[in-house]
C-alpha cells in the first residue's frame, strides 16, 4: 500500500522539535517514513495537487496547522462532493470513516485521507486508520550484504519476494522485503528467521536490545566521551527503560576520566585517551560507580583532529559484570553527528556479540 506523509503550514515546518514529533509518531504507527511532502501554506493550486496525490497514493496522512486547516477541510469536502459540519468541536466533512478530537478519516476516490489539525503547543491528535503492509523489515548481523543476499535468493524465489538492502554498519545489514501478494511477507520473514537463527533482528536494534534487557531485568550503564551522552539519550527514547538504565558518565575531559572513572594519567597521556586501553579502563570505571550488568564505553574524535588522532577514529567497548568484554576500533566517515550516531549504534551492536545467549534466547 503506497502511503504519503504530508505536512502543511509554516508553524509546523519551522518548529524542529514538533516536526520530529510528527515524524516519530508517524513512523511508530506505520513502521516507516516512506514518501514525505511539505507545503508552507495553502494556495490556489491545492485542490489540483490533492487530486493528483489521491490518484498516486492509497493512503495520505496530512498534518496541518490551525491557519490552514479550514481551507484544507473545505478542499477535501469539495473533492468528495461533500459539505462541512461541526464534529468533535471543529468543522469536518460529513462523510467520514472515523473521527477523533482534531482528527478525521475519510475516503476520496479509493484513497483514504487522515487529516490532523495540529498545534505546536498541544499533543498530536490521534492517527486514524491502518495500512495493509506488503513489505517488512529485518536486520541481519555479522554477515556481509553480498553473502546474505546470496543465501536469501532461494527464499525470495519461493515466496515471490524481492529485497532492498542497506549496510547500516559493516556488520549490520537492513533488508526491506516486498511481496506481490498480501500475507507472503510474514511467511517469508518466518523462513528467514529459521535460516539465520541468531543473526536476525525484527525490530530496530536498540529497541530489540532494550526489550531483551527489560525482559531479563538486566541493567546497563555507559561511559561516553565523544558521543557526550548520546548512548543515554537514544536509549531513553524507548518506553520502559527506566527499570534497566542505571545512568551514563559523560567524561569528555581527561580530568573527569581520571577523577570519575579512575583512569591513570599514564594511560591518558600522549594520545592514550584515544585507545583501546583507555576504553577498557572506562568500562572498568563504570562498574566501580554503578550496580550494572552491562557497560558500554566510547572514546574518539568526531571532527577535526586531536593529539594525532584523526576525525572518525573511534574506540568502543562492551563489558559484562563477569569481566568478559569486547572492543573494536572504528574508522568512520561523515560529519560530526553522523559519526557519533554510528559509534553509538556500533557500541550497542557489540552487546549482541558479547552475550548472544542473552539476546537471542527467550
Amino acid at each position: 500500500m503506497k502511503h504519503l506523509l504530508f505536512i502543511i503550514g509554516d508553524e509546523l515546518l519551522i518548529h524542529p522539535n514538533y516536526k520530529n514529533y510528527i515524524l516519530q509518531s508517524y513512523k511508530a504507527k506505520f513502521k516507516e517514513l516512506s514518501d514525505i511532502k511539505t507545503l508552507s501554506k495553502n494556495d490556489k493550486n491545492l485542490p489540483f495537487l490533492l487530486e493528483n496525490l489521491i490518484k498516486e497514493y492509497d493512503y495520505i496522512t496530512i498534518f496541518v496547522d490551525d491557519e490552514n486547516y479550514a481551507t484544507l477541510a473545505k478542499v477535501i469536502a469539495t473533492l468528495n462532493t461533500d459539505s462541512l459540519s461541526l464534529n468533535e468541536g471543529i468543522l469536518m466533512p460529513s462523510k467520514l470513516l472515523n473521527s477523533a478530537k482534531n482528527s478525521f478519516l475519510n475516503e476520496v476516490q479509493n484513497c483514504k485521507i487522515n487529516v490532523l489539525k495540529s498545534d505546536v503547543n498541544e499533543d498530536l491528535p490521534e492517527l486514524l486508520g491502518e495500512l495493509s503492509f506488503d513489505y517488512g523489515y529485518f536486520y541481519l548481523i555479522n554477515i556481509d550484504k553480498e553473502s546474505a543476499t546470496l543465501l536469501l535468493e532461494t527464499l525470495t524465489k519461493s515466496y515471490d519476494v524481492w529485497l532492498q538492502s542497506s549496510e547500516i554498519l559493516s556488520t549490520l545489514i537492513l533488508f526491506k522485503a516486498y511481496a506481490t501478494q498480501y500475507g507472503k511477507i510474514e511467511a517469508f520473514i518466518n523462513a528467514v528467521s529459521k535460516l539465520f537463527s541468531q543473526k536476525i533482528i525484527l525490530q530496530e536494534p536498540l529497541e530489540f536490545i532494550a526489550s531483551k534487557l527489560i525482559q531479563k531485568n538486566l541493567k546497563i550503564s555507559f561511559a561516553e566521551s565523544c558521543t557526550a551522552g548520546l548512548c543515554a539519550s537514544n536509549l531513553a527514547r524507548i518506553s520502559g527503560v527506566s527499570q534497566i538504565f542505571e545512568g551514563s558518565l559523560v567524561t569528555y575531559s581527561k580530568r573527569l576520566k581520571n577523577e570519575w572513572l579512575g583512569i591513570s594519567q599514564a594511560v591518558l597521556q600522549n594520545g592514550g585517551v584515544y585507545s583501546e586501553k583507555c576504553v577498557y579502563f572506562m568500562l572498568k570505571g563504570v562498574f566501580k560507580v554503578s550496580k550494572t550488568d552491562f557497560a558500554l564505553a566510547i572514546s574518539g574524535v568526531a571532527s577535526g583532529s586531536d593529539e594525532g588522532t584523526e576525525a572518525g577514529s573511534v574506540y568502543i567497548g562492551a563489558m559484562y559484570k563477569d569481566g568478559s568484554f569486547l572492543q573494536e576500533s572504528l574508522k568512520l566517515k561523515g560529519n560530526r553527528n553522523f559519526i557519533r550516531e554510528q559509534a553509538v549504534l556500533a557500541s550497542f551492536k557489540l552487546l549482541l556479540d558479547l552475550k548472544p545467549e542473552v539476546f537471542f534466547t527467550n
